[in-house]
């Protein structure tokens, strides 16, 4: 039988039309998917030695990102007046993020990501939250004051990073598949989402409100499902053999704020015990179920007997 792609079932192949393209995102989020057997050449890319060897430079690049996240954060508790709670609401943001960020690492086991550029996604997300709240105002204004509107800015913003690495002539070659995709998007929007912890933890703490650290473990997790997303489709498109560019992000970005949107337009109504309850922990359930599929389709390409593109240095 002939296939209109050389990689995917045509069924399977992004990049037909808008509609089939957010179909397939969606079936990708919420539904069990039989695997892909056969993925483009760009599954077994390596990175150029050349750029392991400065591995050290990236790093500090996520660091700076990371510090930058935390400095607007520590302005804000400032002009909040809650600097004394710093240290309880750092620890109650970055304990869940790094946990999350942990347990998503540990399912890449055939092809496991760099720590190095795991940690700049992490940081870019980290520093995405400095335009995130100038253009936060820009669109709650434009919107009616619509607390949806956020997420018309922030999942731009948070995957921005991950989009110039997966382009990157030098970088692009670590985003393999859809698993690595995945992970790069979840750690941006795990970034993003403990910056923006610390200042609502701070917020609610200061008055008496501690239950607040649990709904926040579950809006990063929203933040990780969202940006998650994305990057997957991202790596879906190169497991496919199909050019990244920005605007065929355009399907996983438009899932993502929607669903983005309606959280925080429940959240704005007072449904807490619906996200507490249901949506957060169903949305963190996904990313595991879309990591699990991934890393079968791993399997199949023969990453678990050594086929694997990973580098030595």
């Amino acid at each position: 039988m002939r296939v209109a792609h050389p990689y995917v079932q045509s069924s399977a192949k992004p990049g037909r039309s808008l509609a089939s393209d957010i179909s397939l995102a969606v079936a990708a989020a919420f539904r069990d998917r039989p695997p892909l057997f056969t993925p483009s050449p760009a599954a077994y890319q390596r990175l150029p030695l050349s750029v392991i060897a400065q591995s050290g430079k990236y790093l500090r690049y996520a660091l700076i990102a990371f510090l930058a996240g935390v400095a607007i954060a520590l302005i804000n508790l400032v002009v909040m007046n809650a600097l004394t709670l710093t240290l309880p609401a750092f620890l109650a943001a970055i304990i869940p993020a790094m946990l999350y960020l942990f347990w998503l690492k540990r399912a890449d086991r055939y092809e496991p990501e760099p720590a190095w550029l795991v940690a700049l996604a992490f940081g870019w997300g980290a520093a995405s939250t400095i335009p995130s709240m100038i253009l936060d105002i820009l669109a709650l204004t434009l919107m009616g004051g619509w607390m949806g509107s956020a997420a018309f800015v922030e999942e731009p913003l948070k995957i921005l990073g991950v989009y110039l690495i997966a382009v990157s002539p030098r970088l692009r070659n670590e985003v393999n598949d859809h698993l690595d995709g995945l992970l790069y998007g979840a750690a941006a929007g795990l970034g993003f989402g403990f910056v923006e912890n610390v200042l609502y933890i701070a917020e609610h703490l200061a008055k008496g409100n501690p239950f607040i650290i649990v709904v926040r473990a579950l809006t990063i997790g929203m933040h990780m499902f969202c940006s998650g997303l994305i990057g997957w489709w991202i790596g879906y498109l190169r497991v496919s053999g199909v050019s990244v560019s920005w605007s065929r992000l355009v399907p996983a970005l438009l899932i993502s704020i929607g669903i983005h949107a309606g959280w925080n337009t429940l959240g704005h109504l007072g449904i807490l015990q619906l996200l507490i309850l249901a949506v957060g922990p169903y949305l963190v359930y996904r990313v595991h179920k879309m990591a699990e599929a991934a890393l079968l389709d791993e399997y199949y390409w023969g990453f678990a007997h050594g086929y694997a593109p990973v580098e030595r240095s």
